[in-house]
């Protein structure tokens, strides 16, 4: 029985190739465990929470029976939920069978509110003394995309131990330290149903200095979509980065998850969802990543009024100027009407950053992006002293008097 510690660390380090992170992980072997025993007395699938002791490594503040103690976490009740305001990577939630159980499934559901405590990356493991612990699952990248929604995992265990534990390592708030759930249910499951559902692999791309990490969630998306996804980074991130942030995140995260409803969106300032549906509908579109990849090079920390139309222009700037295969998707920046304002967002507001770069204001794209990630943009300020003394408004009007490019 192949076994690892719990103070073991994992990493996994190959440079030029892409690699499957689930085959990074360090084992050792303690003669001193006994083994788990086979699982032969499971029929149907059955829910066992109830029947193990329940423990945290932190307690809520008020302690375990308090409005929002670890003992919400399982009372079957998705209206009350356990909360803790100092997660940390080593946090975990234990349960400790009186006989040795076959776990083979799990329901986690989020609470009620703010989603940025949701758990994110997460690992089951397993012990028969309760000091060697086997790794038996292992999630990274999840989110619970409504509020009270229980989700399933699976995975195969064809064993029996006495202890299992779930160490929350990640919060989707990626440094939000306030950490909620409603309820966690644990299930055993016979041999012949258990499978690793929903899909679970990351693959690791390097470029030079930079690092894509790539998650199909689905397990079916297009193999040719997803080298297009590869192709776009490796050619244009670095180029996005070398003109508007030299600073930007080394790593990023492609997440292609059937949970997320859109077209894609960045989190937590380098994990970029894509919507698996619309790219099945519109694979050439793959300057999409483009897009996103902007908004990671931006980096912008400050929550600055009324600036969401410059944000998503300069991004979609980017896409005009670095698209690998706009034509492809028949994405183009569209004509002026008299019906567009500047503060429309996206392709309007890219071409008006366009029209500006190409009639005597080259570079203000990027003093702009600046100004945006050091949080010193302000509106009354900002055109006036970079573009001769105008407003953004008497800018405008000056492209809709002469829009051509």
């Amino acid at each position: 029985m192949k076994l690892f510690n719990r103070t073991t660390s994992f990493a996994c380090i190959l440079l030029g190739t892409v690699v499957f992170l689930s085959n990074c992980k360090k084992e050792q072997t303690d003669t001193d465990n006994p083994e788990p025993r086979a699982a032969t007395n499971v029929t149907a699938r059955t829910e066992v929470t109830s029947q193990a002791q329940f423990t945290v490594s932190t307690e809520n503040t008020g302690g375990k029976d308090a409005a929002e103690g670890s003992s919400k976490v399982i009372d079957n009740n998705l209206d009350s939920k356990f909360l803790i305001f100092s997660h940390q990577s080593g946090f975990y939630m234990q349960f400790e069978f009186p006989t040795n159980t076959q776990v083979a499934s799990y329901t986690l559901t989020s609470a009620n509110d703010a989603s940025e405590r949701d758990p994110s990356n997460w690992t089951i493991t397993a012990s028969t003394n309760g000091t060697t612990w086997t790794e038996l699952d292992h999630r990274e990248y999840e989110m619970f995309p409504q509020r009270k929604q229980s989700k399933t995992y699976n995975f195969v265990n064809n064993n029996s131990y006495k202890f299992y534990r779930i160490n929350i390592r990640v919060l989707f708030g990626q440094t939000n330290p306030i950490f909620q759930l409603a309820e966690i249910k644990l299930f055993s499951v016979p041999q012949n149903q258990q499978a690793v559902s929903p899909n679970n692999t990351l693959e690791t791309v390097v470029e030079g200095t930079n690092t894509l990490i790539f998650t199909d969630k689905t397990g079916t998306f297009s193999a040719t979509t997803k080298a297009g996804f590869i192709t776009v980074f490796k050619a244009n991130y670095q180029r996005m980065a070398n003109t508007f942030n030299i600073n930007a995140p080394k790593t990023q995260v492609f997440v292609i998850d059937s949970a997320y409803e859109g077209v894609a969106a960045t989190y937590g300032g380098s994990v970029i969802r894509y919507d698996p549906r619309y790219f099945a509908n519109n694979p050439k579109d793959i300057d999409v990543v483009t897009h996103e990849m902007m908004h990671v090079v931006q980096s912008y920390k400050f929550n600055l009024p009324n600036t969401g139309w410059i944000t998503e222009g300069i991004a979609d700037y980017a896409r005009y100027i670095f698209g690998y295969d706009n034509p492809g998707a028949n994405w183009s920046l569209p004509a002026y009407n008299s019906n567009q304002n500047y503060t429309d967002a996206y392709r309007v507001t890219a071409r008006f950053f366009a029209w500006l770069e190409n009639h005597g204001y080259q570079g203000i794209v990027i003093k702009l992006d600046k100004a945006m990630r050091d949080g010193t943009y302000n509106v009354n300020t900002f055109w006036s002293a970079n573009a001769n003394g105008k407003t953004v408004d008497q800018l405008w009007q000056d492209y809709k008097a002469n829009p051509a490019l």
